[in-house]
């Protein structure tokens, strides 16, 4: 009897209490149930009332209540294709099986057609008016779309996308002609970095003699890491060679097929050792040229330099033991210049932060070499001692703006090639784009906010508001649409 009074007595909060206890089960159900007295169907019956509330909130029952009423009017149909093709990515025929699916709406593929093309007019007008000066620093490159080259370029610090176009070819004057015409939007960036293309390279020579093309170190990196994936997998079948002649000699009990064999083992290991040495040298001279040289955080330009042609010298001498290594050394050789002009962009800003904080050029690079050392570690407390103890209060402020220096530093093409991914899933559904369906869809990526971003400055705005530090309208009311907004 008192069990059942003791549960009849309990108010909402002690039941809630019962019942996370039960779920958490840091005690048995026997256990709760004797310190209150209670019964152990009564805690049952509260875990199992708040993991109906759990799962409810989680996954709530379909309700027939009406939620808000759509007016759908012939605006509204056009806004729902043009943010399917480009929010969603959808065929033409995707779109009309969603209208007839959703809306019991058909819309013949000619209209669909249509639609799109009746915006790409204006699209085009934003993307030809848009002011190009703020673009610094510039990625053109070239993808392919059924063997049709599309020339692109993107600003690296606001993702804008400046140039979209499908063409015939991409030699040197075609790329000329598009440059030409973007300097009509006053583009003109501080430099551009690319690959060796040599159209684009070509054309960048003929329309912007001025203006610095840096190399771009990622496709250094792609020839380096081939290279060292070619030496060793010849270091691999040296060794696999050489166990696979000891076998042979320790089985074999013939005379006249023991020497033979004795003379295959000493090549074998004579083979292994070469594959060895060229494998070890390999993997260092890259690791040095990866680490210390073309890192943003290193050792001043002169040091960095005379690195190089070291490193280079020791390539070009590899090359006489596998001609593999010739395209890789061939690069290095060629694109020098390009490979390092980086670090003479970064030698003009410390130059000027030099001469602004009344500091030598050479406290500067060696703020910034110890960078590379983690500042938590160590190392870093050792190696810049003496530079915080000379600067004293000064110290914090010069680092933070050396810091900005170096991260606005660009040495890759990244931002292009993440554009190139962006774009490819669009192009994928169709055999044939245009050049104004490009138009319209360098628009949609120009004025479409960004749902994440590993950069947390990015995140809910648009490449032009990176660009220009303005805000705009939604890009289905910039291409004078009126967009639904439910009444309160």
């Amino acid at each position: 009897m008192a069990v059942l009074c003791s549960a009849k007595s309990m108010n909402l909060q002690d039941r809630i209490s019962l019942g996370l206890q039960a779920i958490t089960k840091k005690k048995p159900i026997v256990s709760i149930a004797s310190e209150n007295q209670v019964s152990r169907k009564f805690i049952q019956v509260q875990k199992d009332k708040i993991s109906a509330g759990i799962e409810n909130a989680f996954y709530p029952k379909e309700s027939a209540e009406v939620l808000f009423y759509l007016p759908v009017s012939l605006e509204w149909i056009k806004q729902f294709v043009l943010s399917l093709a480009l929010d969603c990515r959808a065929s033409f025929r995707g779109i009309i099986k969603a209208a007839a699916t959703l809306l019991d709406y058909r819309i013949p593929i000619g209209t669909v057609f249509n639609i799109l093309s009746e915006t790409i007019q204006k699209a085009n007008i934003i993307n030809e008016a848009q002011d190009l000066s703020k673009v610094k620093i510039a990625a053109p490159d070239e993808l392919f779309h059924n063997n049709h080259p599309v020339l692109a370029g993107v600003d690296t610090e606001s993702l804008y996308c400046y140039l979209l176009a499908e063409e015939e070819h991409r030699d040197g004057d075609t790329w000329a002609i598009h440059l030409w015409d973007l300097q009509k939007q006053k583009f003109n960036p501080d430099y551009l970095v690319a690959d060796a293309g040599s159209g684009l390279r070509s054309g960048h020579r003929q329309a912007m003699p001025t203006t610095a093309c840096h190399y771009d170190h990622f496709h250094l990196m792609q020839a380096l890491v081939k290279a060292r994936n070619h030496c060793k997998n010849a270091l691999k079948s040296a060794l696999t060679q050489h166990l696979k002649m000891l076998d042979k000699m320790g089985n074999t009990k013939l005379k006249n097929k023991a020497s033979k064999i004795h003379a295959a083992l000493m090549m074998a290991e004579k083979e292994e050792s070469r594959a060895q040495y060229l494998c070890d040298m390999v993997v260092t001279l890259s690791g040095w040229l990866e680490h210390d040289i073309l890192n943003i955080a290193g050792m001043s330009p002169i040091v960095r330099y005379e690195l190089f042609d070291f490193i280079l010298d020791e390539f070009e001498k590899l090359v006489s033991m596998d001609p593999y290594l010739h395209s890789a050394v061939t690069l290095l050789r060629n694109q020098k210049n390009e490979l390092l002009a980086f670090i003479e962009v970064l030698d003009k800003k410390f130059s000027k932060l030099a001469e602004a904080h009344e500091v030598p050029l050479e406290t500067i690079w060696h703020i910034c070499e110890l960078q590379r050392y983690n500042h938590e570690g160590d190392a870093y407390a050792v190696y810049s001692l003496p530079v915080q103890l000379k600067l004293a209060e000064r110290y914090d402020a010069l680092e933070e703006v050396i810091i900005l220096a170096m991260n606005t530093t660009e040495r890759t093409s990244s931002m292009v090639e993440n554009l190139n991914s962006r774009i490819r899933p669009y192009l994928f559904l169709r055999k044939n784009i245009g050049k104004k369906y490009l138009q319209l869809l360098q628009f949609y990526l120009n004025h479409s906010r960004f749902l994440r971003s590993e950069h947390k400055e990015r995140v809910g705005k648009s490449p032009v508001e990176l660009l220009t530090k303005q805000p705009h309208l939604n890009w289905l009311e910039l291409l004078g649409f009126k967009q639904f907004k439910r009444a309160n």
